[in-house]
């Protein structure tokens, strides 16, 4: 429960929706700021906080402890907040409350929205069907999971059939798809060598519907991505939207991949949940327009932050983080009755791991690349770990993304 003093009048009540990067952090300073005679409650649809920046590893054999951190870890000893787990369907900002799935009414004096982004399929037929997108704990699992079924059902066909269903597409150049594709193919060449499968018959492609990979940032680091890519072996298409997916394969307007794996990382949109939520105004992406107090426009008491808000910057999880503070010192102010200070737009650095031992650091006009960098978002990750555990539990935490967790009885048996 939240710190309170029995003053006779009621605690503010301070609700966050969402235990991501923003949800979390926000509360965690919040609980810190020692705030007189105020309720913290942070409602989340799971019981732990997921890491999407390691989604990529997951998918290719990782433990997940990593990537999967329970709530109850992060704010095991900080009894000044209160965590619910429900998934949040609507609300009326003008009448203070939100919604949960479970029926329960939410009422509140101050809120803070951070329910992230989810995948956007662009209304391209078969795409939400077939593919696999990577954007949980849980999708990841799936295609770990599916790629063992497919090298464990490789009898008795024949070539061509092999070649399809070692064919792995991935679609979307951006962060996520590269990242992935420099850690699948050298993860599903391990696996056919330990299922007797000739090599040759694994490719990795990506389909980037762009002129380049990684279009968000600059075009020295598309450059570099697209040599690390070439050179670990994966065959790149740039240009070229998708059309239509199907159980055969995915289609390009003058290119067919038939493929028992296309995974989707090309495109994210915010949180749906934001169009249930009456009395909020948002952009054409779905973003929730803010003001430069990161408020919901027309609002005084409802704060957005991360992806869903409409900020130049959204989409990363530094940027979330980034936000999660700025709202905590904001309600701070709002509720010592201090000015508030305005939000500013911070460009924060990116590390793009594509391989093993080798990464793209990039901050402004400043591109870099090799072995030190990977190492860099290594200790970046880390001291995320440390910002929101222990520092004995966030080590291990960080030591646990270097741990192989697989249950294929072939891989178990040959060494894996």
């Amino acid at each position: 429960m939240s710190m309170t003093i029995d003053t006779g009048v009621e605690p503010k009540r301070i609700l966050i929706i969402g235990g991501g990067f923003g949800g979390v952090h926000t509360a965690l300073h919040l609980a810190k700021q020692q705030i007189h005679n105020c309720k913290i409650t942070l409602i989340s649809d799971k019981h732990h906080f997921e890491y999407p920046p390691a989604f990529y590893k997951l998918a290719t054999g990782c433990s997940p402890l990593e990537m999967c951190i329970p709530l109850s870890e992060i704010f095991h000893d900080d009894k000044k907040v209160e965590v619910i787990i429900d998934t949040i369907e609507s609300g009326d900002i003008s009448k203070k409350y939100v919604v949960g799935k479970s029926g329960s009414n939410y009422r509140y004096d101050f809120l803070v929205l951070a329910l992230g982004s989810e995948s956007a399929y662009f209304n391209i037929p078969g795409i939400a069907e077939h593919s696999f997108p990577l954007k949980s704990v849980e999708e990841s699992l799936r295609i770990k999971r599916h790629l063992h079924t497919l090298f464990n059902s490789h009898a008795n066909r024949s070539k061509g059939e092999l070649m399809a269903q070692f064919q792995f597409v991935i679609v979307g150049g951006g962060p996520a798809g590269v990242e992935l594709a420099g850690t699948i193919r050298p993860y599903t060449r391990m696996l056919a060598k330990m299922h007797g499968i000739p090599s040759n018959l694994v490719t990795v492609t990506i389909i980037q519907s762009s002129p380049r990979l990684l279009p968000s940032m600059n075009e020295e680091v598309s450059h570099l991505a697209l040599e690390r890519l070439d050179k670990l072996g994966i065959n790149i298409i740039l240009g070229k939207p998708v059309t239509k997916e199907d159980d055969c394969g995915v289609y390009l307007k003058d290119i067919e991949f038939n493929s028992k794996t296309i995974i989707w990382t090309a495109g994210v949109r915010a949180n749906h949940v934001y169009g249930n939520i009456a009395s909020l105004s948002l952009d054409k992406g779905g973003r929730v327009l803010v003001d430069e107090y990161m408020r919901a426009q027309g609002t005084e008491n409802v704060f957005v932050i991360g992806d869903s808000a409409s900020t130049p910057h959204a989409g990363t999880a530094q940027t979330a983080i980034y936000d999660g503070e700025y709202a905590t010192k904001a309600l701070s102010a709002t509720l010592r009755n201090k000015k508030i200070p305005k939000y500013n737009p911070h460009q924060t650095p990116y590390v793009v791991p594509i391989g093993k031992n080798w990464a793209i650091f990039t901050y402004k006009d400043i591109v870099l690349s090799g072995w030190v960098f990977k190492w860099l978002r290594e200790l970046i990750d880390l001291k995320f770990f440390m910002s929101i555990l222990p520092f004995r539990k966030a080590l291990n935490v960080w030591l646990d993304g270097y741990t192989i967790c697989e249950s294929c009885p072939t891989c178990e048996k040959t060494g894996h």
